[in-house]
């Protein structure tokens, strides 16, 4: 790949981790944050579901606008989005502005997401697709990683508003990045007609109905069995407390920081279909095993092979996705998968939010990792969409 191109992915890349440590930094402190508004814990709660529906119904619109007027320029639009939401957030004067906030911030996350994924597809040779995607994929996980452990340090040194003061000066950075540090390319000006013919053409592929289905998987195995499902069985049935919870989901998230660099060279050398199948397999197995294991050691061993493993699976599919976008309408493509993701990311925390309810975890975890069995299943019949092998570095 020439060198300015790898300079665009990197440069994509570092913004995608600053907005998702934006994004983190105020994940510690938001219902609490929304309770000194005086408010319930649902109406806390609905903190995030607001934000969580905005990212459903924005997913595909940010991708038929890149299409329409340019990556790049939705993609600035996106991050002051996020900014100047961020910063109605910290002077909220009551819940029902900070709620607001949240719903516009989730379009702006929405739009930046798929935008700036778009761009990669469209400055990418599809034989490098796999690597550009790791890069992409390393920003992301560095900011989750990153964001909660100082959002908390945050709100400790000043109050619960300074995490969204620090998140709008990230997402200015990232749109001042966009304009100033990547390349503007020729808008195609595609036609509002043609950009939602792509997306009906897309929804009636066989092949692209199945990348949908794992990406709902992924994402309900993400929110629901991990996020929300892990940390009650660990404290509810095991008596674990909230340090050892922690230690389960940080060591998942190394293990998958480390994995998706080399994922990204099997993708691209091996083949997208072959390490698919082999990742969303065996992170099913491990999603699975997370329900017959009662012992912090058996957990941890788990949840080291799940990170592995959820890494694995996490490249190639948006990779896929790429091969199979048709070329005007990338970010259509992108948004109908994501959009299939933000339903998994909606309606994983219910489902077996509902199942722990019960008292069936296993349950749960058995139900997260059928689904992604399914997903291998259909995948399986999917053509191989790599085309030329490569050897040589994405950079």
């Amino acid at each position: 790949m020439p060198s300015a191109v790898s300079r665009q992915v990197w440069v994509i890349s570092i913004g995608v981790g600053f907005v998702m440590a934006g994004l983190t930094l105020v994940a510690p402190i938001l219902p609490l944050y929304a309770l000194e508004f005086g408010v319930s814990y649902t109406a806390a709660g609905a903190l995030i579901t607001g934000f969580a529906v905005a990212r459903l119904a924005f997913s595909l619109l940010g991708g038929v606008a890149g299409d329409r007027w340019g990556a790049r320029r939705v993609t600035v639009f996106g991050t002051a989005l996020l900014a100047v939401s961020s910063v109605t957030a910290a002077l909220a004067p009551n819940y029902g502005v900070l709620l607001g906030s949240r719903f516009i911030e989730g379009v702006g996350s929405a739009i930046f997401a798929t935008t700036a994924f778009q761009y990669l597809l469209q400055i990418t040779p599809r034989e490098r697709l796999g690597r550009a995607t790791a890069a992409f994929q390393t920003g992301l996980l560095v900011g989750v990683a990153i964001g909660p452990f100082v959002g908390g340090l945050l709100a400790e040194i000043g109050d619960f508003r300074t995490p969204f003061w620090a998140y709008a000066g990230l997402a200015a950075l990232v749109s001042v990045m966009a304009w100033f540090f990547i390349e503007d390319l020729p808008s195609r000006g595609t036609s509002a007609r043609r950009v939602f013919s792509a997306a009906a053409k897309l929804v009636r592929s066989r092949s692209f109905v199945s990348l949908m289905l794992v990406g709902f998987s992924m994402m309900f195995m993400r929110s629901g069995a991990r996020v929300t499902l892990l940390p009650l069985y660990a404290e509810q049935k095991l008596g674990f407390g909230a340090g050892d919870i922690g230690i389960l989901l940080s060591v998942s998230a190394l293990t998958n920081l480390l994995i998706v660099n080399p994922a990204g060279r099997f993708v691209d050398s091996v083949g997208r279909k072959p390490v698919a199948l082999v990742g969303l397999t065996t992170a099913a197995l491990a999603t699975a095993a997370y329900g017959l294991f009662d012992s912090f050691v058996g957990l941890l061993i788990v949840s080291m092979v799940f990170g592995l493993t959820a890494g694995l699976a996490s490249i190639a599919p948006p990779a896929m996705v790429g091969d199979l976008a048709p070329e005007g309408a990338e970010g259509s493509a992108v948004g109908v998968y994501r959009m299939a993701g933000d339903l998994g990311f909606v309606f994983g925390p219910l489902a077996l939010g509902a199942v722990a309810d019960t008292g069936a975890f296993t349950s749960g975890f058995f139900i997260a990792a059928g689904i992604m069995l399914v997903a291998a299943f259909l995948l399986s019949f999917v053509p191989e969409t790599r085309r030329t092998p490569v050897t040589d570095s994405v950079s």
